[in-house]
């Protein structure tokens, strides 16, 4: 659904070519707004003092994607000068594609440990389903804090 709407957006609203980069991230961006307004929906109905929390969660996702975007486009253009071709998609697996995807699990992971606790933290505060972050994601969202 969001998608649609985002593809609307992009390429008849702002006339983007289908499958630019202009196109593609309005479209990303459009989607996860459009998620953010959907749970700040929810959020707002709950507390009225956690009305920024969701946009800020789901638009700091959208975020993400373009900061790993860059950082594919940069370990590519690294490996392809190392003589390394990855081949997505493919069913024959090198070395550089399994560390890749381990690499990007790991990067998926540790995101979700810094940006959850943006949106779910208020609800813990006032009381709803108080949050038991386990040892590792407290350390890393401790440390986060002092950087910020």
């Amino acid at each position: 659904m969001f998608a649609g709407l985002g593809r609307l957006v992009a390429n008849r609203m702002l006339k983007f070519p289908r499958g630019s980069k202009r196109s593609s991230y309005t479209q990303l961006y459009v989607a996860f707004f459009l998620s953010g307004l959907l749970h700040f929906s929810g959020d707002f109905m709950l507390e009225k003092r956690m009305v920024y929390r969701a946009f800020k969660f789901f638009l700091l996702q959208a975020v993400s994607i373009t900061f790993e975007d860059l950082v594919i486009y940069l370990a590519k253009g690294l490996l392809r000068r190392a003589g390394v071709e990855l081949k997505p998609g493919r069913a024959d697996w090198s070395w550089a594609e399994a560390v890749v995807r381990a690499v990007g699990y790991c990067w998926v992971t540790l995101w979700f440990c810094l940006t959850l606790p943006v949106w779910l933290d208020e609800l813990s505060s006032i009381g709803v389903g108080r949050l038991d972050r386990g040892a590792i994601t407290q350390f890393l969202l401790d440390t986060w804090q002092q950087w910020v």
